[in-house]
């Protein structure tokens, strides 16, 4: 029976992000397109190669990156956030469901629409730009380890809120600062000493690199690495989220 109960929370969270896709995953893939034409096409004239790629088809896997962590992350924050408001948090807690259970349908919601926004502007660039990617399989993994740390992320944004402002905060000094100085736009091979050094202390450098090994072929540090750092950090966030619903950290406002 406590399979029911699983799924209905799941489903919820997918319901709730597929019937906002106006809001939720078009202006995503919208921006994407954007980034594609400005950044691919204005900057891509100036900047021929990057690792033997044009420019446009290096940025592919970091906009997929990009839109993987904003959107796993804003899944569960506002999710989570809104359960704890209008207390609909406690109908989930006096349910016959684990921490572990809780936590994994959240999790799961962020991951779907991680997902979905990462992988279809990699299918659209496939037309656009020609691109050719070399393991699907391993970008599924990949953008799913990124959504699932993300989700967790924005659980603990969640519990940790007081109100909308310091989710939008945590999303506006956090998130966007580590993603553009993740290796979204630029291989650190392009950056001076110093400044490669800070972006190898990005946690977010890993992730793009990673799904640029699995997109491209080539990365700026070794797959294994950057895949064994993403998979620490979404197992380690995960967890650190079901010990927070454990001991119950403002669950109830």
């Amino acid at each position: 029976m406590r399979g029911i109960p699983f799924q209905t929370l799941f489903l919820r969270e997918c319901y709730r992000f597929l019937r906002l896709s106006r809001q939720t995953l078009f202006p995503p893939l919208l921006t994407t397109v954007l980034f594609i034409l400005i950044f691919g096409y204005s900057l891509g004239s100036r900047i021929r190669e990057v690792e033997g790629f044009s420019y446009i088809l290096f940025i592919l896997p970091g906009l997929a990156a990009m839109g993987t962590i904003t959107n796993s992350y804003a899944n569960t924050s506002t999710s989570l956030f809104m359960a704890r408001m209008d207390y609909s948090i406690e109908n989930m807690i006096a349910s016959p469901l684990s921490h572990i259970q809780l936590v994994a349908s959240f999790v799961l919601g962020g991951i779907m629409r991680g997902l979905i926004v990462g992988v279809l502007p990699l299918l659209i660039s496939i037309p656009m730009v020609g691109l050719t990617v070399q393991n699907w399989p391993m970008v599924f993994v990949i953008l799913a380890l990124i959504s699932i740390f993300f989700s967790s992320l924005g659980i603990i944004s969640a519990l940790w809120s007081e109100g909308w402002d310091n989710i939008a905060t945590f999303t506006n000094f956090v998130i966007t600062p580590f993603v553009y100085l993740g290796g979204v736009f630029y291989s650190v091979d392009m950056l001076p000493p110093f400044w490669k050094q800070v972006s190898l202390a990005n946690p977010i450098f890993y992730l793009v690199d990673a799904l640029r090994h699995a997109v491209l072929g080539v990365s700026d540090m070794s797959w294994a690495i950057s895949l064994s750092i993403l998979i620490t950090l979404a197992l380690g966030t995960f967890m650190f989220c079901v010990y927070l619903f454990w001991i119950g950290y403002k669950l109830v406002k």
